[in-house]
């Protein structure tokens, strides 16, 4: 009987997932011929957890590869507040930020969305950033422009510049490798702490559905064992 649950709970996340990627890449305006990419946001990976909030991103690059478009959606037990002065609460943002993930480590930021990008650093550079606070929700476009300026040479920061915003077009394959990152921070996780994160991953083409949701199961089970102690 399980199993047949598990497969009834497979067929219906592969309608979703359709239902989802066709709806996202609506509202993000995809190009023919560009590119969608996703990540679910929570606290798996952080230590120590401080919120069982989530979040999704939904991405979309362009086909001329110069515009990568992104919603991310949060939410209710994460604070999302127009004025900093306000953000007091432990679980209210006070910053999100795309970054390379580098394994053990914290990786530099691509790009600045919103809020902070240390305690005392403002990190708003994505030009196109709309933000809906009462359903918590953030869209915006990634490009060459967002790229933080070095005053003293007129050129964007060096690559591994840790806190600044980068050239789109220089991580391209970065992104399609799956090497980058949602990070949300709040001011209970601090910096350089995160609240939830998530990897961004390729989109797969409809034919890999069900390996997707075959993958998805398996990971919702280990999570599930892993939370109650369990070895696997």
């Amino acid at each position: 009987m399980q199993r047949i649950w598990i497969f009834l709970f497979q067929l219906s996340l592969l309608g979703l997932l359709g239902k989802s990627q066709a709806h996202e890449q609506s509202h993000l305006g995809s190009a023919s011929g560009g590119h969608g990419y996703y990540a679910f946001l929570d606290d798996f990976h952080t230590h120590p957890s401080t919120t069982e909030a989530t979040g999704e991103i939904f991405l979309s690059l362009n086909s001329d590869q110069t515009r990568l478009t992104y919603r991310i959606v949060l939410d209710h037990l994460l604070g999302l507040k127009p004025n900093a002065i306000d953000r007091t609460e432990p679980d209210d943002i006070i910053g999100i930020h795309l970054h390379l993930h580098v394994p053990d480590t914290i990786g530099p930021h691509v790009l600045n969305i919103f809020g902070l990008a240390t305690y005392n650093q403002p990190a708003e550079e994505d030009a196109d950033r709309v933000i809906d606070y009462e359903n918590r929700t953030i869209t915006g476009v990634w490009d060459d422009g967002d790229a933080t300026i070095d005053p003293t040479t007129g050129l964007p920061y060096l690559p591994f510049y840790p806190l600044t915003s980068k050239p789109l077009t220089n991580w391209l394959d970065t992104l399609n490798e799956g090497r980058l990152m949602v990070a949300v921070h709040t001011n209970e996780s601090g910096f350089p702490s995160m609240a939830i994160r998530g990897h961004i991953s390729p989109i797969p083409e409809p034919s890999s559905w069900g390996l997707l949701a075959s993958a998805v199961m398996l990971w919702m089970g280990r999570r599930s064992s892993l939370r109650r102690g369990e070895v696997l």
